[in-house]
C-alpha cells in the first residue's frame, strides 16, 4: 500500500480526538456515568492511529514517509503518557516520565522536519500540539502541592 494512505488515516484519527474530546465534555458534565465511553473511545482512537503509523511505517519503502510516519507514532506515544498522566497514574513521578518521552518526541519531530521536504506540515502540526499539552503540564507540575487556602 501507499504509505500517503498510513499517513492520512493516521492523522484522521488522531483529529477525531477533538470532537471527542468535546463530547467528552459533555459527558463529564452532565452524564458522567457515561464517561466511560468517551475514555475507550479515545483509547480505541490512540491504539488505531498507533497502528497504523506502526504499519506505515514497517511497509514504508522511502525513508521521508518513514519519517513522517515515526512522528506520528511519537505523538501517540506523547499523547498515551498524557493520558495515563491524567487518568490512572496522577502521580508526581510520571511528570518526568512525560518530559522524557516529551523530549524524544520532539527529537523525533526536529529530525523529521531536517529529512522531509514534502510532508513538513505533519511533524509542524504534532509539535505545536505538543506544545501546548507541555505548557499545560508544566502549569499543573507548578501548581502540584500549592496550598490555596
Amino acid at each position: 500500500m501507499n504509505p500517503v494512505i498510513f499517513i492520512r488515516v493516521s492523522l484522521i484519527l488522531l483529529m477525531a480526538i477533538i470532537p471527542l474530546s468535546f463530547i467528552g465534555y459533555l459527558l463529564a458534565v452532565d452524564y458522567e456515568n457515561l464517561f466511560y465511553l468517551f475514555e475507550w473511545s479515545l483509547i480505541f482512537l490512540i491504539i488505531a492511529a498507533t497502528a497504523m503509523a506502526l504499519t506505515g511505517a514497517f511497509q514504508a519503502r522511502e525513508k521521508r514517509s518513514r519519517w513522517v510516519l515515526v512522528s506520528i507514532l511519537a505523538f501517540c506515544l506523547h499523547i498515551a503518557v498524557l493520558c495515563f498522566f491524567l487518568g490512572p497514574l496522577s502521580i508526581y513521578p510520571m511528570f518526568w516520565v512525560y518530559y522524557v518521552v516529551t523530549f524524544i518526541a520532539f527529537f523525533v519531530y526536529f529530525h523529521t522536519i531536517l529529512k522531509v521536504k514534502a510532508n513538513r506540515t505533519v511533524p509542524v502540526l504534532l509539535m505545536i500540539s505538543s506544545s501546548l499539552t507541555t505548557l499545560f503540564i508544566l502549569f499543573q507540575h507548578m501548581l502540584w502541592g500549592a496550598n490555596f487556602t
